[in-house]
């Protein structure tokens, strides 16, 4: 009876493989199985998870105590840092405070024609002060000229309180003119010589423009000249940090080529030794066969050939058996 040994039974095996009783229980085995692994894959998966975090605070604490060891031992990264810093302090900085050197005189000079707009504003508010002055001056003396007038006619009337009010009148306005005549003099005074004062600050801010400007010029001329010059000494003398990294890839590159160097070197002693020892096996195989030649030349072959007495064939025999041999190969 042949029994097959892999594959379902064959319907004269009887029931199906889904109706005989030990299927039925295995299948209920591995729902059982599937149930407590559900189960327990719950209560496990917290502490799974708790473990996930955990590891993964380890890796974040155990980087930033690698940061703060680079930062207290490698000297680079400080100095990197520190000039980080002032780049930092001095942008911060460059938001309140201009600290371009140009900018810093330009802005002094915008200054500058500011206060002289302001003295400006201010002159031709005193000098509209002394016009003031001298009409309320030219007034008085107008009104002090009909006062006396008044007095005298009063006099000739026989009116003596009367012309004795107009002359204290007029004194009065002679009085005030006598003492704003000394402030209308100090204010012509003080005009001319803010006048003065103001045409020596144009001449100064001109000036300063102009030598600003030239500044500024011969500024951005040496920027250029010391950029290109820069550029220049870093391919004579080269860049600190640029020449490090080429200094560590040129070792490397000979280290790399050194250990190189060595293997070939060791693989052409192993091929040396190789092929030496090839030549001495085959030359040791061609003595042999020479030997086997002139052995089987003389007829001492007899061992060899099952003890049989060697014979000899001519050229279409060895052919023959040449051909006979090669086709018992393809049989």
């Amino acid at each position: 009876m042949n029994t097959p040994l892999l594959g379902p039974p064959s319907p004269a095996d009887g029931l199906p493989s889904w109706q005989k009783p030990e299927k039925v229980a295995a299948w209920l085995f591995v729902a059982l199985l599937a149930g407590m692994g559900v189960y327990y894959w719950g209560q496990i998966l917290p502490y799974l998870i708790d473990i996930v975090f955990d590891t993964v605070k380890l890796g974040i604490g155990l980087g930033v105590l690698f940061v703060l060891f680079l930062l207290a031992t490698n000297k680079r990264i400080q100095a990197g840092l520190w000039y980080l810093g002032q780049r930092i302090f001095r942008t911060a900085a460059s938001l309140f405070v201009n600290t371009d050197p140009i900018g810093i005189m330009e802005a002094y000079i915008s200054n500058t024609e500011k206060e002289a707009r302001n003295m400006e504003e201010e002159v031709g508010h005193i000098e509209g002060a002394n016009q003031l002055v001298k009409r309320k001056m030219e007034a008085n003396r107008t009104q002090m000229q009909e006062y006396l007038s008044l007095a005298d006619s009063a006099l000739r009337q026989g009116e003596k309180d009367s012309a004795d009010s107009y002359a204290s009148r007029a004194a009065q306005l002679e009085d005030y003119n006598r003492r704003l005549t000394p402030m209308a003099t100090t204010t012509a005074n003080v005009t001319l010589v803010m006048r003065q004062i103001l045409k020596a600050a144009l001449r100064q801010i001109d000036g300063s423009k102009f030598k600003v400007n030239l500044l500024k010029d011969e500024y951005e001329l040496v920027k250029r000249t010391s950029s290109g010059m820069r550029a220049a000494m870093n391919i004579l003398r080269g860049d600190p940090d640029k020449k490090y990294f080429f200094d560590l890839a040129t070792d490397r590159v000979a280290q790399d080529m050194a250990q190189q160097l060595g293997q070939i070197k060791q693989a052409m002693r192993y091929s040396q030794e190789f092929v030496k020892e090839m030549d001495i096996q085959n030359g040791v195989m061609s003595e042999k066969g020479q030997r086997l030649l002139d052995k089987y030349q003389k007829g001492e072959f007899s061992a060899i050939m099952d003890n049989e007495p060697p014979m000899r064939m001519n050229v279409a025999a060895t052919t023959k058996a040449t051909d006979d041999a090669y086709g018992k190969l393809l049989d």
